[in-house]
């Protein structure tokens, strides 16, 4: 009994109740992207179609991590400063048998998405066992949720999924975009890089590799599969923020863009049809 209620303690005295106002507040001063991710509630072609193209293998990946954070780490109860990480999952799970086998039908959604996404039969097995695992321990009451919490499946099929598209000869030279760095949080805090995407940012030995990491944030195409670096993700922001990135928009960058990157990048088709633009100053 000492045992639970020193761990109630520890839950209650550091809960912080201004947590998600302050999360809040740090999100509008910040950017609302990190690289090319952002929170994506719809998945392309429905679910139902391969992504065809390196902005709908954005969106499905983008999609993909959301769902699985959502289920598993969900950024509002994050907000709450709960000194655990908890999902959707964990609350539907709370719900005797019918809530398991409701949780394992959303985490299946996760399998499915990854199935359309060309992930091969051995590493979807694996997933199809995970969710199996945390929906069997789940149905054990009081510890089972306890451990279904701590086992986080969709998290681990997320990252199988990662490490599909970093390795595999195949999944590498159809698709080229950016995934999230490793970590817990569902948007990290951006890396300053104002020492490398300003003006120290063509100097050293690393010159090359930095100016191609800034024609990717410039123009939303990504070389090759990799996971974005924090001090990239100002960098991105800036861009996306001030209009550029017109790549986004279009087929051959990452999803979706900001209004002003699709305005701009209309405005870039136009010029070039109608003859070049000229600023209004000039």
């Amino acid at each position: 009994m000492s045992a639970i209620i020193s761990s109630l303690w520890t839950i209650l005295t550091s809960y912080r109740p201004n947590a998600a106002r302050d999360r809040q507040a740090q999100r509008e001063n910040g950017p609302l992207r990190y690289g090319a991710f952002e929170a994506t509630y719809k998945p392309p072609g429905f679910g139902v179609r391969r992504p065809k193209t390196d902005a709908e293998a954005q969106r499905m990946y983008n999609h993909i991590r959301t769902v699985a954070f959502w289920l598993d780490a969900a950024p509002l109860l994050s907000d709450l400063g709960l000194p655990f990480r908890a999902g959707l999952d964990d609350i539907i799970s709370l719900v005797p048998i019918y809530g398991d086998i409701l949780s394992g039908v959303l985490q299946l959604y996760q399998v499915w998405l990854c199935f359309v996404f060309g992930v091969p039969r051995n590493l979807l097995g694996m997933m199809i066992l995970n969710v199996f695992l945390d929906v069997i321990v789940g149905l054990v009451p009081i510890i089972g949720d306890f451990l279904d919490n701590l086992f986080k499946s969709n998290l681990r099929n997320l990252a199988i999924l990662e490490d599909y598209l970093l390795t595999d000869p195949i999944a590498r030279g159809k698709y080229h975009i950016l995934l999230m760095p490793e970590g817990t949080e569902f948007l990290p805090k951006v890396g300053s890089g104002r020492d490398r995407w300003g003006a120290g940012w063509f100097s050293g030995g690393r010159a090359k590799e930095d100016a191609e990491l800034e024609e990717e944030a410039r123009t939303g195409r990504v070389r090759v599969t990799r996971r974005v670096k924090k001090e990239e993700a100002e960098g991105w922001a800036r861009y996306t923020a001030d209009g550029g990135a017109a790549g986004m928009a279009g087929a051959g960058g990452p999803s979706g863009g900001t209004r002003s990157a699709r305005a701009r990048a209309s405005a870039t088709a136009n010029g070039s049809a109608n003859g070049p633009m000229q600023d209004p100053l000039d």
